[in-house]
């Protein structure tokens, strides 16, 4: 929005202001003249048109529209003349109108040699393209049968697609369970096969190594195998007896070997005067209470003393 006199667009430090006679938007510098409004019963500023129209009493008081009012009106619809009235600059704008306005006939009326319809387009487009080569699906078939090098009834075959499945949830379920089983027969025949391979392998070896597996009796392989699993056993006992004896040594043993640690204290190297019972560390007196810790079992200690250097 801008001032309907001086034509100046509203901001911050230009307020719009409205004149309190005809109702249009003003700046404050261009509503400076005082007079009577009788509606409003006082003395109030008011725009140069109604300040005017006071001034000549003989003629019919109507409120006027400012200049800038109909330069608008004239710069939106150019087919409303601009009034004559409206002062400094009618000219150029009535020259600006015309301009516009052959400039818009220009556009809207287009000589009838230059219309042009669809049919016109279509036939420019099939002579720019040229003739288009017609292939049949025989022969586009066929050429995909020479490259891929198979027969032309396999590249020529529709896809056939699976029926819909019309099973009920428990006959889906029993097929499921009727191909799993099969699957798991077939493996186990599989594995029986591998095995009476590798046997027979085995067999076969025993044989060129020159002792005889079937002289043996199935008595003394349950011994073998008996004795083998009493074998297993001692030697499972063992172990958790040896792990349960190193266990018991390591309770046993209250306090490492000091014969090569230094009498200093762990942190400030001062000399110790006492032993932490919970981790056999050397401490002075301060370092030991800075290091007393009643979780880790370090709140208990012993009097040390230096061994005599000889």
């Amino acid at each position: 929005m801008s001032c309907n006199s001086c034509t100046k667009p509203f901001s911050l430090l230009r307020k719009e202001k409205g004149c309190p006679n005809c109702g249009f938007s003003y700046c404050s510098k261009c509503l400076d003249n005082k007079m009577f409004v009788s509606k409003l019963n006082a003395e109030t500023k008011v725009c140069a048109k109604c300040k005017n129209s006071q001034s000549k009493p003989n003629e019919p008081k109507t409120i006027e529209a400012p200049d800038a009012y109909y330069r608008r009106i004239g710069a939106l619809d150019p087919k409303q003349p601009v009034n004559s009235n409206s002062g400094v600059g009618t000219k150029e704008d009535q020259l600006i109108l015309d301009r516009l306005q052959k400039l818009r006939e220009g556009r809207n009326v287009t000589p009838t040699s230059t219309t042009t319809t669809d049919e016109d387009i279509k036939s420019r487009l099939q002579n720019i393209k040229g003739e288009t080569p017609s292939t049949s699906d025989a022969d586009i078939y066929s050429r995909l049968a020479k490259l891929k090098g198979v027969p032309l009834e396999v590249v020529s075959a529709k896809p056939v697609l699976p029926p819909p499945d019309t099973r009920t949830e428990q006959e889906q379920a029993n097929d499921l369970i009727k191909q799993y089983m099969e699957q798991t027969n077939i493996d186990t025949k599989y594995t029986d096969e591998f095995d009476g391979l590798i046997s027979d392998i085995e067999a076969r070896m025993q044989k060129l190594k020159g002792n005889n597996p079937a002289s043996q009796e199935p008595a003394q392989i349950l011994k073998k195998d008996e004795s083998e699993s009493e074998d297993e056993e001692t030697t499972v006992r063992k172990i958790v007896e040896k792990i349960k004896a190193e266990a018991v040594l390591e309770d046993d043993i209250i306090s490492p070997d000091t014969s090569d640690e230094l009498p200093f204290c762990e942190i400030c190297n001062e000399d110790a005067r006492m032993r932490c019972l919970g981790c056999k560390y050397l401490f002075c007196k301060r370092c030991f209470l800075d290091h007393k810790d009643d979780d880790d079992g370090c709140n208990r200690y012993e009097p040390y003393e230096a061994p005599k250097v000889h």
